[in-house]
């Protein structure tokens, strides 16, 4: 799945963008890439459907939220963990069979908390201390 920095199509630098800078880049954006503007250009027409689906994310606030776990895992993260290359052979095979301790840091510090989820089960106390599903 390829990435899309929906800020950078925007033209903006940073993901701290309140709701009129992102209304402000779009309009600025879509008018410089509308397709009727630019001779019917298919390259304008694929760069003006990324740019309104930029701001169809990022002007709902539930939807940026979302993007912008993803976007900081992706981008705006400044101090990625690099994997460094094993010191010796030993090393790379215990590593290929058992597990880089490295790698298993960089699966730990990439975590992403999902959302809450609740929900209500009716059951009677007698079922719960005697049945195991």
């Amino acid at each position: 799945m390829v990435f899309k920095d929906y800020y950078k199509i925007l033209g903006l630098s940073t993901n701290r963008v309140s709701a009129q800078e992102v209304k402000a880049a779009y309009k600025e954006q879509a008018k410089k890439y509308h397709p009727d503007l630019n001779g019917g250009n298919i390259k304008f027409e694929e760069r003006f459907k990324d740019i309104n689906e930029s701001y169809k994310v990022l002007s709902d606030p539930t939807a940026k939220r979302k993007y912008d776990r993803i976007w900081y895992m992706n981008i705006g993260r400044k101090n990625k963990i690099g994997r460094k290359a094993p010191n010796s052979n030993k090393e790379a095979i215990m590593g290929m069979f058992f597990g880089s301790s490295e790698i298993q840091t960089k699966i730990k510090n990439n975590a992403i908390k999902g959302e809450n989820i609740s929900t209500q089960i009716t059951i009677s106390l007698e079922d719960a201390f005697f049945r195991s599903y």
